[in-house]
């Protein structure tokens, strides 16, 4: 019994310093995620994955809208995190417009989606918005026919965050480089400098066709649909704009048959759905770093985007 004392109250003091660190940084992705959650004001949201925070030109769309305009991408997240994103950005603020990168596979259930919900875990006890897509992690594979099931019939991460320092598993390195190394970016943008040659180009292609293949059997999430639709109904209780976008890649998808489905729900909610996957002007490698555009392929982009959200901006339509 003592020594489950101990352990407790060892678990409890190192959560509560993990806590304060956390909440007490300046910079880098935890700082970040704490500002587009809890401070971000800006008139246009930026919202997905790696490929919103390198693609997205925040300074140029902004300069381009006369619009103050934030970058809230974050690296290896999808439409879970921006579901959460969204939910905790808007119990403080009203911006005027949502931008929702989806990368063209982004409906896909992929198990390391839920591992990278750990980013929420350290706002769990303080911010019940996040809760739900939280909670995910635990139920993700949930088989309610399964004999541990009817055994246990309760979400295992409720019980995991009973533990103060499990919130903040493997942050100690990040939470270090946030403080002793500063990481600047413009308005959220962090883009990348490099360019590929048309022999590395070839080679993703071929990394990923081999994916592809291997993921033969993929399905839609649940989840993932769920909050992409929560996404747009948040928005649509506030009168906000909300557009759907696929940046360029280095291949399109072909026929996927998730661009139907991002096209019947742009089409049943009336918001603007804006695909680059097919855009041949970015045919080319130079614009391209790795699967992200460098910043001259950024740059590029973010011009052509902005000039269909000033439309969007200008109309009656959502």
């Amino acid at each position: 019994m003592l020594l489950l004392a101990l352990i407790i109250v060892l678990d409890q003091t190192v959560g509560l310093v993990m806590h304060k660190l956390y909440f007490s940084s300046t910079s880098g992705a935890e700082f970040e995620t704490t500002y587009a959650f809890t401070k971000a004001d800006a008139d246009v949201i930026i919202t997905g994955s790696s490929k919103a925070r390198r693609n997205y030109n925040t300074p140029l769309i902004s300069d381009s809208l006369q619009l103050s305009c934030y970058n809230a991408g974050h690296d290896g997240q999808s439409l879970l995190f921006s579901y959460a994103m969204t939910k905790m950005l808007l119990s403080h603020h009203t911006p005027k417009m949502i931008v929702v990168e989806m990368f063209p596979e982004e409906l896909y259930y992929k198990e390391v989606h839920y591992d990278r919900l750990n980013v929420l875990l350290p706002y769990y006890a303080d911010y019940p918005e996040v809760r739900e897509v939280a909670d995910w992690r635990g139920t993700r594979n949930e088989d309610t026919t399964s004999v541990f099931y009817k055994l246990m019939p309760f979400n295992m991460e409720k019980i995991k965050l009973l533990s103060q320092s499990y919130r903040y598993n493997s942050m100690w390195l990040d939470l270090l480089k946030g403080i002793f190394k500063k990481q600047k970016t413009e308005s959220g943008y962090l883009p990348l400098n490099n360019t590929i040659t048309e022999t590395e180009k070839q080679q993703y292609i071929n990394e990923f066709e081999l994916t592809k293949l291997r993921e033969r059997n993929r399905h839609i999430d649940p989840n993932k649909l769920k909050s992409l639709i929560g996404i747009i109904k948040l928005c649509e209780q506030k009168n906000i704009k909300v557009v759907l976008v696929m940046s360029p890649v280095l291949k399109r998808y072909g026929n996927d048959p998730v661009y139907q489905l991002i096209d019947s729900v742009a089409l049943n909610h009336q918001i603007s759905f804006f695909d680059f996957t097919n855009d041949v002007r970015f045919n080319n490698p130079v614009y391209f770093a790795d699967n992200h555009l460098n910043k001259t392929g950024s740059t590029v982009f973010s011009s052509l985007l902005a000039q269909k959200l000033k439309i969007v901006l200008a109309t009656n339509y959502k």
